[in-house]
C-alpha cells in the first residue's frame, strides 16, 4: 500500500483482521493529506446518523446542564473548569494511554489545540452567561446559527467549496434570524449584556466549529480522536486554573459538593458533543464514502436548534417573544437552505 502514496510517507502503518489503514500525521507541511483507496476499506462502524444523534443529545444537555448550574447557585468558572478536568479525563480514557501518534505530531497542530483550548474555555464561560440571562432556546439558536462561519471558512480556503446562489441565501436568512432571536420583549428594559451576549456567541462558536473542522481535516484520524479531545481539554482546563486565582467567588465553589456533580455532568456532555462531531466527520461508509462538512453541520444545528427550544418551553418555562419565535422559525428554514446547498 505505501507504494500507491509515493509523495507520501506515513508515520504508522498499521493492520488488523479486519482492515489496512494508512495513519498519516500532518508534521510540518498542512496540505498532505493522506487518502486510502476505497477498495482498501473495510470498516464496520455505527451509522454516522447515530453519531450525529448523540450530537445533538450531548450539546442539548450541555445547555440544560448550563441552566442547572444557575437553578442550584453554583459558580460558572469553577464548573467549566471541573468540565474540561472531566473532559480530559474521559479522553485519556478513551484513548486507553495510548500517546504514541500524539508524540508524532509537529508544531502546527500542538498550537492549533493549545490555541482552541483557550477558545472553547473562553466561549464555555460566555455560553453559560447567555444561557442563564438570554435564555436556553435563544442561545441554542444563536450558537448554531453560527454554521456560516465554518461554511464561509471552507468556502475560502477550498478552491471546490463554491457559494452557490442558494448557500447565499441561506447565510442571508442566517444573519436575519440572529438579528431577530435577540431582540428583546417590548416589556423589558433593554439589557446591552443580554442582548450582546447571543450575539458573541454566535460568533465565538463559529471559530470554535471551524477550528475543530480544520483539526479534523488536516490530522484528526478516528484512532487520534479521544487523545485529540483530550489534549484540547487538559489545555483549556490548565488556562481556566491559570485565571482562577483572579476569581475568589470560583476558588472557593470548589469546596462544595454540587459544584464537582454539575461540573463533571458538563464535561462528559461536552465531550460527548466533541468526540460524537469528529466521529461523524471521520466515518466512512462501506463504499468508502464520508458526508459533507457542511451537510454535517446543517443537520447537526437545526437538531440542536429544536432540541433546545422544546427544552427552554418545557422544562424552564422559557416563554420567547413573537419576534424571537420568528427568529427561531427563520433560522430553521436558513439551516434547512444551507442543507440543500
Amino acid at each position: 500500500m505505501i507504494k500507491d502514496f509515493p509523495n507520501i510517507t506515513p508515520l504508522s502503518l498499521k493492520y488488523s483482521k479486519k482492515y489496512w489503514y494508512v495513519n498519516c500525521m500532518l508534521i510540518l507541511n498542512p496540505k498532505i493529506i493522506c487518502e486510502v483507496c476505497k477498495d482498501t476499506i473495510n470498516l464496520h462502524k455505527p451509522k454516522r446518523m447515530f453519531y450525529l444523534l448523540l450530537c445533538i443529545l450531548s450539546s442539548a444537555a450541555v445547555l440544560i446542564t448550563f441552566k442547572l448550574l444557575n437553578r442550584f447557585s453554583v459558580n460558572n468558572f469553577s464548573a467549566i473548569i471541573i468540565n474540561y478536568l472531566a473532559a480530559s479525563i474521559a479522553g485519556f480514557f478513551l484513548a486507553k494511554g495510548e500517546l504514541t501518534d500524539l508524540q508524532q505530531l509537529g508544531i502546527l497542530p500542538w498550537l492549533l489545540m493549545a490555541g482552541m483550548g483557550i477558545l472553547f474555555i473562553t466561549m464555555f464561560h460566555f455560553l453559560g452567561k447567555s444561557t442563564q440571562t438570554a435564555g436556553v432556546a435563544i442561545t441554542s439558536v444563536a450558537s448554531k446559527m453560527s454554521v456560516i462561519i465554518p461554511i464561509l471558512v471552507s468556502i475560502a480556503i477550498d478552491p471546490n467549496d463554491k457559494l452557490t446562489p442558494l448557500r447565499a441565501v441561506g447565510i442571508i436568512l442566517a444573519l436575519l434570524a440572529v438579528l431577530l432571536i435577540i431582540i428583546p420583549k417590548k416589556t423589558e428594559k433593554i439589557n446591552p449584556f443580554r442582548n450582546y451576549l447571543p450575539l458573541i456567541i454566535f460568533l465565538g462558536i463559529g471559530m470554535v466549529d471551524s477550528s475543530v473542522k480544520i483539526a479534523q481535516q488536516l490530522f484528526v484520524t478516528k484512532e487520534l480522536n479521544p487523545i485529540f479531545n483530550a489534549v484540547v481539554f487538559t489545555m483549556a482546563c490548565a488556562t481556566g486554573l491559570i485565571l482562577l486565582p483572579f476569581n475568589r467567588d470560583a476558588a472557593g465553589d470548589f469546596s462544595k459538593p454540587k459544584t464537582w456533580l454539575l461540573g463533571t455532568m458538563l464535561g462528559l456532555a461536552n465531550f460527548g458533543s466533541m468526540y460524537f462531531m469528529v466521529s461523524a466527520l471521520n466515518h466512512v461508509d462501506k463504499n468508502g464514502l464520508s458526508i459533507d462538512g457542511s451537510v454535517l453541520f446543517g443537520i447537526n444545528n437545526l437538531g440542536v436548534v429544536l432540541a433546545g427550544t422544546l427544552i427552554g418551553i418545557a422544562m424552564f418555562g422559557e416563554r420567547p417573544s413573537k419576534t424571537n419565535l420568528t427568529g427561531i422559525a427563520l433560522s430553521a428554514l436558513a439551516i434547512l437552505i444551507l442543507m440543500r446547498s
